[in-house]
């Protein structure tokens, strides 16, 4: 291993078609990764064999096991990981041919950081046709060794995105004593906060390294369901937990709640689209926690969009019935 080296996880479920366009965005890194794991999880198409046809001139593992999921893919990739950083690379995205030099650079120029996060962009796949289309840009850069200074400046430029994609971070931060992916949905964003709470140290590089692709049957363009629900209610816990932190400083608080508050908004929107029950008893015992009337306010508003439509009729009936008295 170098003196500042990355093992690369990633893992692959059911993508023939764009594993080889992964794979090649890394052989044809200008300075290449110390390690790369693939967990094929579970695959029923030509995954494992598209896997095992590559060869680097580094550390390549293969690793086959039963479907569960892409947070426990990631969680076994990170324990077989033998670097001082990991890098979470989804299967079927593209990595800018600058990225590993880039990184390295950064670390070494920047003491080490516990986390680097950059930038990312969004493309189609030729066979596409959704409308998604979300903007990955950090729009600031800068070494931050005060938590808060990097929440303030993050939050500012709303560079507080969750996908693993986007940053490279120690090892150490991960496992038994750091975090882990959960099993579920949404297990990106459950975890982002928990791990940044665990750095003391941060660089951003607002640059482009990473390219998301749009495609049909994506965990990131499939309908929502009630896996989806789930995750969401579990990323409400996991910054309830977070909060439960004594340690934590007032405005450190300020910034977890403010993310729970996104959570709860996010939980009864993704309920609603999934057409499932919406569990007031969590959404109150967490807005318990916020101790907002803002907040509450905001998730009020949240709750009563369940039927727009019967509420502009309401409002307009109760405009007609106004207009009518002063008439009269």
């Amino acid at each position: 291993m170098s003196d500042c080296s990355i093992s690369i996880v990633i893992p692959a479920y059911n993508v023939e078609k764009y594993l080889g366009e992964a794979l090649d965005s890394i052989k044809t890194q200008v300075e290449l990764p110390d390690e790369v794991i693939l967990i094929n999880d579970g695959s029923t198409d030509n995954t494992l064999s598209i896997a095992d046809s590559y060869s680097f001139p580094f550390t390549y593992q293969v690793l086959s096991i039963e479907n569960g999921g892409q947070g426990n893919a990631r969680n076994i990739g990170a324990n077989l990981a033998s670097s001082e950083y990991i890098y979470y690379f989804d299967s079927d995205d593209v990595l800018d041919k600058n990225f590993i030099k880039n990184i390295k650079r950064a670390i070494k120029e920047n003491n080490r950081p516990d986390i680097i996060l950059f930038s990312g962009e969004t493309f189609n796949d030729s066979d596409y046709q959704g409308k998604r289309w979300v903007d990955y840009s950090r729009g600031f850069s800068g070494y931050f060794q005060n938590r808060i200074d990097f929440l303030d400046t993050a939050l500012k430029h709303s560079g507080l995105f969750c996908s693993p994609c986007l940053y490279v971070s120690k090892k150490k931060l991960w496992g038994e004593a750091g975090v882990k992916f959960g099993s579920g949905y949404l297990e990106d964003e459950a975890i982002f906060f928990p791990l940044i709470f665990l750095c003391n140290t941060y660089y951003v590089l607002d640059e482009v390294f990473f390219y998301r692709r749009n495609r049909d049957g994506s965990t990131m363009t499939m309908n929502f369901n009630l896996k989806h629900v789930d995750g969401a209610l579990n990323c409400i816990d996991k910054s309830l937990e977070l909060l439960q932190n004594k340690n934590l400083t007032k405005i450190e608080q300020w910034h977890v709640k403010k993310r729970l508050e996104s959570h709860i908004t996010s939980y009864i929107g993704i309920a609603r689209i999934a057409q499932e029950k919406v569990l007031y008893s969590r959404v109150f015992n967490a807005l318990l926690s916020l101790k907002s009337i803002r907040s509450f306010g905001i998730c009020l508003l949240y709750l009563l969009r369940v039927n727009e439509l019967l509420i502009a009729k309401k409002i307009r009936k109760a405009l007609r019935e106004l207009i009518a008295k002063i008439r009269s």
